[in-house]
């Protein structure tokens, strides 16, 4: 069946923050830093982000940390929660002074942004190797706070067989999570091996997402990914408001040609890098108002709005491995977290996209009902924690003039003004709301932890001293752009400006 889908304006309102205005030199951000991804098996990850795909390992920023002041901040929700119920955390492994484990972090670069793999291990002399690995049965896309990964296929590639290739790749490196959802009705893993090649894929056709290729699957470590090719209508959309903002793609630039990296990998390193970090909320205005008008990202209004999206098709895309497990584990799909959003259903799903410097956050929420007034399906994890294996969360760039506790504290000043009262960044038993490395491969690095509207993880970094030269570095021996260096902004190059020319309204040049 086709996928339906009514692209429509919205009306939103929003505060725009001075301090926070995107588009020009007020803006603090330079961007999405890096979508970090929990894995209990950091040398499967790493293959299948860089070897597979075509990143590179940034081996330089790799680093291991542990202390109190990194437990505080990484689990302050959940050891508040604990001491509230006079309970252990749940789900959190003790990686401060007295614990047995500690941060394990590598870096893989592709063109517009950061992969960070992070994995939770047992120290030196208490079972060094010995992950930590508590995992989440029910996998849905639609829980609540559900985080997942984007990547920008190139423009030019077959979309079917570029998932193909990459399912193909994956076996033999055997990374056997790697498997993609099919759009169409199977009953086991056999039958969804068999669906043809020509149908891996969903493109649609027609209306304002024209030109736009997707597909759902599952990383190494079971995490939530995803497709985008974009073309025609959906690319000049798109292309419209990264000029308009001067945010950062290789999509968009000329002359450009595949790396060493990519090249290596062959048919799944044609990337153009992330497309976006999403998140499922339960309150799709009040996400979008923090992203735009709290984080300053640009709401990319009618046509790019994805409103009452249904179909079998999608269905089986979005939730086909989690319609397996209802089946196998013989309960109703909705107590697994699926979202009927097929022909007859009675569900809808609507999206967002907010643009920061380099990519998009996609919010995307799934009504219990065919109105958007209708009660929101909201599915919930028992826990929240950043530990368990494939957990998700963005970090966004902070300038490297600004002050990263001063920024953390307008930021809480700023939610609370629009709404976000909640909004609190995770503080140590010192009340210090973020951490900066003095010593250490990542020294200058620095970090401050929070929740967003939905509970997602959201963190805010900033890259200076040795961190800063590093990041710089690898960003350029893998050709990626990027607003935080005069060297990876193609803004300052002109090589934007050619694309750019098509939009009247859109800033060429400096």
């Amino acid at each position: 069946m086709p996928v339906r889908m009514a692209v429509v304006a919205a009306l939103l309102i929003l505060t725009e923050v001075p301090w926070l205005a995107h588009g020009d030199s007020d803006n603090h951000l330079h961007g999405i830093a890096f979508i970090s991804v929990t894995t209990d098996d950091i040398e499967s990850s790493l293959k299948f982000y860089a070897e597979l795909l075509g990143g590179m390992h940034a081996q330089e920023m790799s680093h291991r940390f542990h202390g109190d002041e990194h437990y505080q901040l990484f689990f302050f929700k959940e050891l508040q929660e604990a001491r509230e119920r006079g309970a252990e955390p749940v789900g959190v492994p003790n990686i401060g002074y007295d614990g047995t484990y500690e941060v394990r972090v590598e870096f893989v670069v592709f063109d517009n942004g950061l992969v960070q793999l992070m994995q939770f291990t047992k120290r030196e002399g208490t079972g060094q190797g010995s992950a930590f690995s508590v995992v989440e049965p029910y996998t849905s896309p639609a829980y609540i706070a559900a985080p997942h990964l984007c990547f920008w296929v190139q423009d030019d590639v077959d979309f079917n067989h570029y998932i193909a290739q990459v399912e193909a790749r994956a076996v033999e490196l055997n990374l056997t999570q790697v498997k993609f959802n099919r759009p169409v009705e199977v009953h086991s893993e056999a039958e969804r091996r068999a669906v043809p090649e020509e149908r891996l894929g969903i493109t649609f056709l027609q209306g304002d997402f024209s030109g736009l290729s997707f597909a759902y699957f599952k990383g190494p470590n079971g995490e939530q990914l995803e497709l985008y090719r974009i073309t025609q209508l959906f690319r000049n959309n798109v292309g419209r408001h990264y000029c308009r903002r001067r945010a950062v793609a290789t999509a968009f630039m000329s002359g450009r040609v595949d790396n060493e990296y990519k090249r290596a990998a062959g048919v799944p390193g044609k990337l153009y890098g992330l497309f976006q970090f999403g998140t499922r909320t339960d309150d799709l205005w009040r996400s979008v108002d923090f992203y735009t008008t709290v984080l300053g990202a640009e709401d990319l209004r009618q046509p790019l709005q994805g409103v009452n999206i249904h179909g079998d098709n999608v269905e089986f895309m979005l939730f086909q491995k989690e319609l397996l497990d209802a089946d196998a584990w013989q309960v109703a799909p909705r107590e697994v977290g699926v979202a009927n959003i097929s022909d007859s259903g009675n569900m809808r799903l609507d999206l967002r996209f907010s643009l920061f410097d380099n990519y998009v956050v996609e919010t995307l929420l799934y009504t219990d009902g065919q109105r958007l007034g209708d009660p929101v399906f909201s599915p919930r994890h028992n826990h929240s924690s950043a530990a368990y294996p494939h957990d998700m969360f963005v970090a966004f760039h902070l300038r490297s003039d600004v002050d990263l506790a001063a920024y953390v504290d307008k930021i809480e000043r700023v939610a609370e003004d629009n709404g976000f009262s909640e909004l609190k960044a995770s503080r140590t038993t010192q009340q210090k709301n973020h951490f900066t490395f003095t010593s250490g491969p990542l020294a200058g690095f620095s970090y401050s932890m929070f929740n967003g509207p939905a509970g997602e993880h959201v963190a805010v970094v900033q890259f200076n001293g040795q961190a800063g030269e590093k990041l710089k570095r690898a960003l350029i021996q893998y050709g990626a752009v990027s607003t935080a260096f005069p060297e990876t902004n193609p803004w300052t190059t002109g090589a934007m400006d050619d694309f750019c020319r098509q939009y009247e309204s859109a800033p060429v040049g400096r």
